[in-house]
């Protein structure tokens, strides 16, 4: 903390005379002493007013003192009006505005947080406190980003960055210059969360901030591939209609949309394209278009698969484990013997 000076001139009065050149003519003067940091010219708090009386002639100062108590005040009164004094808060102001905007801030990330982990997204990003999830880490290996890559009726799927970070500062950065679009940046290992987990893991603080890109960007930064309809000039049975299924289950203004999409992936899914097939399936998961049904999600979901197709066969073990009749070693076996290039977290 430092401190400064500044100066009023008042006005000229002929009440004393002064004692070294004889002079009657005096300068009132207001000096307001004030604390600063840093900026001389945004004070922080006024420290102490003073008001002086210096001659014109000789610059000499008489003793205030000498003057009626009355006329002291008035003089004090015309020097320091209450605006000049508030004036003098400024930097504390300022400060007091910049604390309320970042906490501001804090409780909108705060909300928006609950809100995301509420309705859990693909791409949703996490900032995660491993330590809550593992005891088995270096003293340095404490944060790290997780991000959501698919979604599976209510099972979230989730895959970690490869670096852990000391800080928090240092996982925010990692978003912030774009680290998160390397091909390498997120480990290959996958996780399976339930959406009671994930709001669980909110309230212990391992998930202690969630972030949404908006038009695939985040704070600016072009983050995530664009999802696409299959567009192509081969013709793919099926393929239309899968793509005008997307279009009616994004086209919420129509009142039976989700019915419609239901259609057209029905129709994709018959004609044996596997992304109409998989799309189907998610329907029956989560029972949109009406009841749920997890046996015919898995038997779209394995028609899916058979035809070498990832996804498919990563949202069937997860459905799998739901359903009491489903066999994980009879899907693998079926892959198997038909010949299907897959691969299966451990």
């Amino acid at each position: 903390m430092e401190y400064s000076e500044s100066i009023i001139e008042g006005h000229i009065i002929n009440e004393l005379t002064c004692p070294d050149c004889g002079c009657k003519h005096h300068q009132v003067k207001g000096v307001i002493k004030y604390a600063f940091f840093f900026i001389e010219s945004i004070p922080f708090y006024p420290v102490k007013k003073t008001t002086v009386i210096q001659c014109q002639q000789c610059w000499s100062k008489a003793d205030v003192n000498v003057l009626p108590k009355q006329r002291i005040k008035e003089l004090s009164k015309n020097l320091f009006p209450a605006w000049r004094l508030i004036s003098k808060f400024l930097g504390s102001l300022l400060t007091i505005m910049l604390l309320g905007y970042l906490i501001q801030g804090e409780v909108e990330k705060h909300q928006l947080s609950n809100q995301f982990i509420e309705n859990p997204a693909v791409n949703d990003f996490y900032h995660v406190d491993f330590r809550y999830l593992s005891s088995e880490l270096r003293p340095n290996e404490k944060y790290r980003i997780g991000k959501i890559t698919d979604i599976t009726g209510d099972i979230a799927t989730v895959v970690y960055s490869r670096l852990f970070y000391r800080m928090q500062h240092g996982a925010d950065e990692s978003i912030r210059v774009g680290h998160v679009t390397h091909f390498s940046f997120f480990s290959r290992k996958k996780y399976h969360y339930s959406f009671a987990e994930l709001t669980k893991m909110r309230a212990q603080g391992a998930i202690y901030r969630v972030e949404r890109p908006v038009n695939n960007r985040l704070r600016g930064m072009l983050l995530v591939t664009t999802t696409k309809r299959f567009l192509s000039s081969t013709y793919f049975p099926g393929a239309r209609q899968n793509n005008s299924g997307l279009a009616f289950l994004e086209a919420s203004y129509i009142d039976n949309h989700i019915e419609l999409a239901f259609e057209k992936f029905s129709i994709s899914a018959e004609r044996g394209y596997k992304l109409g097939q998989v799309n189907l399936a998610e329907l029956y998961i989560t029972g949109k278009h009406g009841e749920k049904d997890l046996n015919q999600a898995l038997f779209w979901l394995q028609e899916a698969a058979v035809q070498d197709y990832q996804p498919a066969i990563d949202k069937y073990l997860i459905v799998c484990q739901q359903v009491a009749q489903c066999s994980k070693r009879d899907f693998i076996n079926l892959l198997s013997e038909q010949g299907v290039n897959f691969h299966v977290g451990r």
